[in-house]
């Protein structure tokens, strides 16, 4: 081997070895990126699934007897929770008698959720309902 085949070949090695550890590094930083974007999208589904948490240890506990108004205090409720660093909650009374639940973090968007406090016995008579009795019975068999 003379000189310039040695020369020829130590630059071959050199560039090979150059490309396959830029292509090394840019897959691992994408690997890290996709890990960190999939740990983001888990903190959204745990935000959301905490405040359904929530409602369903307040359920059949009625806050008001129309159901809108069960709506917006539920919104006032879950907006007031805390929520982890880098992620913001918006919640809202919507029409119908619903509670929209939207989480969002910067970088990986957002998650939402319809809530419906009557779902959760959270709407309806604040009071337990009697019959009157009248006397009458009422024969149901035939």
């Amino acid at each position: 081997m003379n000189l310039a085949e040695t020369l020829v070949a130590s630059v071959i090695l050199v560039v090979s070895s150059s490309c396959s550890l830029q292509l090394w590094a840019s897959s691992t930083s994408s690997a890290a990126a996709a890990e960190q974007r999939q740990q983001q999208l888990g903190q959204l589904e745990i935000a959301l699934l905490g405040s359904q948490a929530r409602l369903t240890a307040m359920a059949a506990e009625p806050v008001a007897a129309d159901c809108a108004d069960a709506a917006r205090w539920l919104a006032a409720h879950l907006q007031s929770q805390p929520l982890e660093a880098g992620l913001s909650r918006v919640v809202s009374a919507e029409p119908g008698a619903l509670v929209r639940v939207q989480i969002t973090a910067a970088e990986v968007g957002q998650r939402q959720r319809w809530l419906s406090p009557a779902a959760y016995g959270l709407c309806g008579p604040t009071e337990p309902t009697t019959e009157p009795t009248t006397g009458e019975q009422t024969d149901a068999t035939l």
